[in-house]
C-alpha cells in the first residue's frame, strides 16, 4: 500500500502481485470535503483534471524507473544485496528509521 498526500488530495495505490514479472495496481483518490466545498463546481473539475493529470505522470515516471531497476536486477551484472550502496541510501534510512519507531511503539 503506498499512500500520498498532496495538501488536500490523498491517494492510495495498492500493487497486487499477479506473477514473478507482472502486477496490478489499484488507484484511489480522496478529496477533502472542506476543500471542494470551497470551490465552484468549474473549478472543482479543473483541480481534479490537473491532479489527475499531474498523479498520472509520476505513475508514468515511477513504471520506468521500477522496470529499469527490474531490469538491473535481472541483468548479470547485479550482485545480490538489501541496497545499493548510492541510490539506494535514503531509503535504507527510512527503513531504519521506521524499524526503530516500530520497535518503540511508535
Amino acid at each position: 500500500l503506498l499512500v500520498n498526500r498532496y495538501g488536500p488530495w490523498l491517494d492510495t495505490n495498492i500493487v497486487l502481485p499477479l506473477g514473478p514479472h507482472r502486477s496490478l495496481m489499484i488507484y484511489d483518490f480522496f478529496l477533502s470535503d472542506s476543500f471542494a466545498d470551497e470551490m465552484s463546481e468549474t473549478e472543482l473539475a479543473d483541480f481534479v483534471e490537473q491532479s489527475l493529470s499531474a498523479s498520472d505522470q509520476v505513475q508514468q515516471e515511477d513504471t520506468l524507473v521500477c522496470e529499469g531497476v527490474q531490469q538491473g536486477i535481472q541483468s548479470a551484472a547485479f550482485d545480490v544485496g538489501r541496497y545499493a550502496p548510492g541510490p539506494e541510501q535514503p531509503v535504507h534510512a527510512f527503513h531504519l528509521r521506521l524499524a526503530r519507531d516500530l520497535r518503540e511503539g511508535l
